[in-house]
């Protein structure tokens, strides 16, 4: 879960560092079958720990950035949201997908939970698809971690085929899901986020962002505030998580 230039994840500086994640640098790196593969990792069940109690120390430029407000934009000050950038090829955002059902559980209340897929290569691009589909279709929310946890285990899904008969079983009609993975909007909706995320330096997931609403309007613009950097633990990312919505209900 290291956000990391250059395959810094692969090399586990002085053996200590968690490089749970699925870097935008690792050329695409396809495992057999069309999986994309992450770097290195230290923790190898997904089974939740709790996150350190007490207070915690977090270094800007190390485990979080805070990211610039857009030319001509005044500090935010409507709802707080948090958005985890993830990727149902990447098997660290499997692994963390407890953490951050945890982290939902505990965030104040008015706080909403976003998620935007990342596509660092092409085999990630049907992923990316699947959760669109889901979302228009009305089954994301009981998809969403099962599609997770179907990963983890290695379940054949690695084409849009392969995900409409998943879909199909979990509530979605294959001939719709297909429909709405393949339409315009969700072409369009893939470019605007990748552009999005490229713009909060977005080059591994899962990485969480944290920001607000321009005003209290429900349609009011998203401004990103901050995002999660090089972290050593999913319980310490869920806890970064927290902290950042706390400190950005403050500011």
């Amino acid at each position: 879960m290291k956000p990391a230039l250059l395959l810094r994840a692969a090399l586990l500086v002085s053996g200590l560092l968690l490089t749970a994640a699925c870097s935008a640098h690792n050329d695409g790196g396809n495992a057999p079958g069309g999986t994309p593969t992450g770097a290195a990792v230290a923790v190898t069940s997904a089974t939740p720990t709790p996150a350190p109690a007490g207070p915690t120390h977090f270094t800007e430029g190390q485990q979080y950035v805070t990211l610039k407000l857009p030319a001509g934009q005044s500090m935010p000050t409507g709802p707080v949201e948090i958005v985890e950038v993830f990727s149902y090829g990447c098997p660290h955002c499997a692994e963390f997908a407890p953490y951050m059902d945890k982290l939902r559980a505990a965030l104040p209340k008015g706080v909403e939970v976003r998620y935007l897929p990342a596509v660092f290569s092409q085999a990630w691009v049907p992923y990316a698809q699947a959760f669109y589909a889901a979302r228009q279709l009305g089954v994301l929310e009981q998809t969403h971690d099962a599609m997770f946890q179907a990963m983890l285990e290695h379940y054949p899904l690695n084409s849009l085929q392969d995900m409409a008969a998943w879909y199909g079983r979990h509530g979605a009609d294959p001939q719709k899901f297909i429909a709405a993975a393949t339409s315009q909007a969700t072409m369009q909706q893939m470019a605007a986020d990748r552009k999005t995320e490229m713009g909060w330096g977005i080059d591994a997931t899962p990485t969480l962002v944290v920001g607000r609403r321009t005003d209290d309007d429900k349609d009011a613009p998203f401004v990103a505030l901050m995002r999660s950097a090089d972290i050593d633990s999913y319980a310490q990312l869920q806890q970064l998580g927290l902290w950042m919505v706390q400190h950005a209900a403050q500011h």
